[in-house]
């Protein structure tokens, strides 16, 4: 069979999404794959075919987009410039299926124009209106947001309503679809278990947990291995992870702490401006995360999808500081289950981090805890469970 992947350039999206395009392609299928030219290399080791975009658009910054708004508007007009472009290269290209980011609202429209079989892939939670609902404190600040801009929401709406209109489409679904494009089949990334009102998903919804595997990042320090004290791993991510105070804070909150230290400060900081780094902390652009915390005591995390679900996988307990809306649902739920605190302390300061640290790490039930959910996405069935299910469904 053959496939077309509509990928979004962010690593939090595309990193389970390269294994289930790896399954794929393992099963003899062929898979093509469009993205930016920074993915190229990652997307033709799976042993799929790369492609750009059939356009030329202005690079995505995602580190604008803090609120639901933005996100928003960067997807109606994204949409509104790429679908007829991709239409017409897919439309030749006649795939079995098209297979799409879920929030990749021109993945949705695209296949609904060219009447293809279309799967949505889900990296965070599955949204819904309870799960809204429910996350409602964790939104609040967006939800305000809404109100005091009417005109920037209506404007966002009424492209969002052009799109279809101009594509030859009906009437577009629920504005919450625009976050979620909801298709017939709804791979999420999480467990029944973890995903928050589970039991108001249907059956177009499979949840087949975290996507593990081998993603070739390297190898441990043998000092790190070899360390007796308590490791703990501290990483923003990949994209909101440029906050140079937070790094010194932590520098300085560990500088006598009894610990072992990872600290992952990514492309934007200098590693130099950050001053005098003892010798029990080691600071780096990028650490290989999958090591790492099968080693690890303890995640200080912005709370992404990836690492919750990388820490917990492991049964490794988080302390969180999410920074976006999603990342603060995502710390609730983490809390709610016992396997991690939300830390919503201000100002950070060392006796209010370190106290939360110490109630992780001195509590057992917070690694039992993310053990009980590490088994969940662990039986869930990961790649192979996803594949499985679009194949069933495209064929």
């Amino acid at each position: 069979m053959k496939f077309v992947f509509l990928t979004i350039p962010a690593h939090g999206h595309l990193n389970p999404m390269l294994g289930v395009i790896r399954e794929l392609v393992k099963r003899r299928h062929q898979v093509i794959v469009y993205n930016t030219a920074d993915f190229a290399d990652r997307i033709r080791e799976t042993g799929a075919e790369f492609c750009l975009p059939p356009l030329t658009l202005d690079p995505v910054n995602f580190r604008l987009m803090k609120n639901a708004l933005t996100l928003a508007k960067m997807s109606v007009d994204f949409s509104q410039a790429a679908v007829p472009a991709l239409a017409k290269a897919i439309e030749k290209e006649a795939p079995d299926c098209l297979v799409h980011d879920s929030f990749s609202l021109w993945g949705k429209v695209v296949a609904k124009m060219l009447r293809l079989p279309a799967v949505a892939l889900v990296p965070s939670i599955a949204f819904n209106l309870p799960v809204l609902w429910q996350a409602i404190p964790s939104l609040f600040s967006d939800f305000r947001l809404f109100i005091s801009q009417p005109r920037r929401v209506w404007s966002v709406v009424s492209q969002y309503r052009r799109i279809y209109q101009e594509n030859g489409l009906t009437k577009p679904p629920f504005i919450l679809d625009l976050f979620a494009n909801v298709e017939d089949l709804n791979i999420v990334f999480t467990s029944t278990y973890f995903q928050p009102q589970a039991t108001s998903f249907d059956k177009h919804y499979r949840f087949v947990g975290p996507i593990i595997y081998e993603r070739g990042e390297g190898e441990l320090q043998k000092a790190i291995l070899q360390s007796k004290k308590p490791l703990i791993y501290i990483s923003l991510g990949t994209i909101y992870n440029d906050d140079y105070e937070f790094y010194k804070q932590i520098i300085n909150i560990f500088a006598n702490a009894p610990y072992r230290v990872l600290i992952s400060v990514g492309r934007y900081i200098s590693i130099k401006s950050l001053g005098h780094i003892p010798v029990h902390i080691t600071v780096a652009p990028y650490f290989p995360q999958l090591k790492v915390l099968q080693q690890a005591a303890l995640f200080i995390s912005h709370g992404g999808a990836n690492s919750i679900n990388e820490s917990l996988y492991y049964g490794v307990p988080l302390l969180l500081v999410p920074q976006i809306q999603e990342q603060r649902i995502n710390a609730a739920r983490v809390e709610e289950l016992g396997a991690g605190i939300y830390f919503k302390e201000k100002p950070l300061t060392k006796e209010n981090l370190l106290l939360a640290m110490r109630k992780i790490l001195d509590n057992a039930d917070y690694r039992l805890n993310a053990e009980k959910v590490g088994e969940s996405l662990k039986t869930a069935g990961g790649a192979k469970r996803a594949v499985e299910e679009i194949l069933m469904y495209s064929s």
